[in-house]
Formats: structure tokens, C-alpha cells, sequence
């Protein structure tokens, strides 16, 4: 589905990934771990061509490198969904038209494909009651489960997730983890950054490091890292107590379009 061979992505003199060889199989789950800053999102741009490596080759499902015509990049965007940290919804439209809009973009408009589409989004993010909300109306666990409708509303073969819980207090965190692990589940690929060992422990899949633009795969998890759940409530001491003195975070991908991907 993914592969990278020698890809290396500078910004003038910073050097964001050095000389990457990886790759991530159809329907596979995988985490990328690595401090802020660390080149994660450059890797998932890279995946979805926003941006173009300074040597090496991407390559994802029939697309090989080079920069995308309209039509491929359309191709593109309806088999991939991206989940961003800070939501990116327009503020200034609805929850259901938010979501439409990734249908629009992939070129589908008539409300008859459009409607039921939108709908059962909705519905597998518990937000169809929500659809005329704006943003500024929901919580941030319910903006990041619109940003997910959006991402899965055209049944992508590939998720990407950039650090899609950054946000958000832990119970909403952990709702938002098993929500993408359901929809992983259902058969599509799952590809995770985070700067949190947590939230890879519950991902699971392939864990890889991301550090100094070298990425390596990482084996035995982290053992001391807690599962990223909500604390339980702490019980009610049984009498009061003195208080303690003080003390000093699509199928259409595989399939290629009527005269071949760019080159």
C-alpha cells in the first residue's frame, strides 16, 4: 500500500527525514512514535502528496512518485482519510456539510449519492443528531469525531491519524482510539502519529520511531507505558480525613485510473 525507498525530505537546511526505506501493507496497522517536531506529519504529507520528497520515492497503492494531476489527486483523496490534531473543519459550516465536503472535493455533488453517504457517517460517529451544528457547538471530542466522519466518509482503504487525540482530555482520548480501532477492524489500513507511547499501546500494530529523520521499526512495545484510558474515580475515604501536607499527555486505491498514475 505504502512504500518509501530512500526518501529524504529537507526544508532549506533542515533536514525533516533522512533516507527512509519502509512500508505498510494493505489493511495493516501501524504507529509512528517521535517527539514534536520529529517529522511525523512530513511523512503522512508525503503519503498524501501534499508535498514532494527532495530525493527517494514515494509510493502509494498505483501512484509512483511525481507530482498528481487534478484527476489523481482527486482519486487520491477519496481513498485516503486524514485525521489532524486541531479538527481543520470550516467553522462557518454545519457538521453535515462538513463532512460533504470531502465527497465534493472527490467530485461527487448529486445529493442523492452525497445524502446517504454523510448519513451513515454520522451515524458510526454517534454525531447524526449533531449534523447542523457548527463547530464552535461541539465539544472537542465531538469536532474530532467530525473530522473522523469526514476522513471515513468516502470508505477509504487508508486512514492516516496525526496525532488525533493531542487535543482532548483522556476519557474523550480513549473514545476517539477505539473508534479507529473499530474502523481499522472493518478493513482499513490504519497509519497513527503520536508523541505519546499510551496511545501506540493501544493502537498496537507495527510501532516505528521517528528520531533525527531516520525512522526505525521498534519491537516488544513499551512495557512501562500505561494504557491511555481514563483514571478510575478514586473511592470515598470512609471518614474525613486530614489533608496531606503540600508537595512540591478504497478499493479505488488499487485500482488505477484510465490511463495510469503519474509518474
Amino acid at each position: 500500500m505504502i512504500a518509501f525507498e530512500h526518501v529524504t525530505k529537507r526544508y532549506g537546511e533542515r533536514l525533516a527525514l533522512d533516507d527512509v526505506t519502509w512500508r505498510m501493507d494493505e489493511g495493516e496497522c501501524a504507529c509512528v512514535l517521535g517527539h514534536s517536531a520529529a517529522g511525523k506529519t512530513t511523512l503522512l504529507r508525503l503519503i498524501t502528496h501534499e508535498t514532494q520528497p527532495t530525493s527517494g520515492v514515494v509510493t502509494v497503492g498505483t501512484f509512483r512518485g511525481g507530482r498528481l494531476s487534478r484527476a489523481h489527486r482527486a482519486l487520491l483523496r477519496r481513498t485516503i482519510g486524514v485525521i489532524y490534531e486541531d479538527f481543520r473543519l470550516l467553522p462557518d459550516r454545519t457538521v453535515h456539510e462538513n463532512v460533504a465536503i470531502a465527497l465534493h472535493i472527490a467530485g461527487q455533488f448529486d445529493d442523492a449519492d452525497v445524502e446517504p453517504k454523510v448519513k451513515r457517517a454520522l451515524q458510526e460517529v454517534g454525531l447524526e443528531s449533531h449534523r447542523d451544528l457548527l463547530p464552535a457547538e461541539l465539544s472537542f471530542g465531538e469536532r474530532q469525531r467530525c473530522a473522523i466522519a469526514r476522513a471515513i466518509v468516502n470508505r477509504p482503504a487508508l486512514i492516516l491519524a496525526d496525532e488525533p487525540t493531542g487535543a482532548l482530555e483522556p476519557k474523550s482520548a480513549a473514545e476517539i482510539l477505539s473508534l479507529l480501532l473499530r474502523i481499522h477492524r472493518e478493513g482499513a489500513a490504519l497509519l497513527l502519529g503520536t508523541t505519546r507511547a499510551e496511545v501506540a499501546n493501544v493502537i498496537g500494530g507495527r510501532r516505528f520511531v521517528l528520531a533525527d529523520g531516520r525512522l526505525s521499526e521498534q519491537t516488544g512495545g513499551d512495557a512501562s507505558a500505561k494504557s491511555y484510558m481514563p483514571p478510575a474515580p478514586a473511592a470515598a475515604p470512609a471518614a474525613p480525613a486530614p489533608a496531606p501536607p503540600a508537595s512540591g499527555s478504497n478499493p479505488d486505491l488499487f485500482t488505477p485510473p484510465p490511463g495510469g498514475p503519474s509518474a
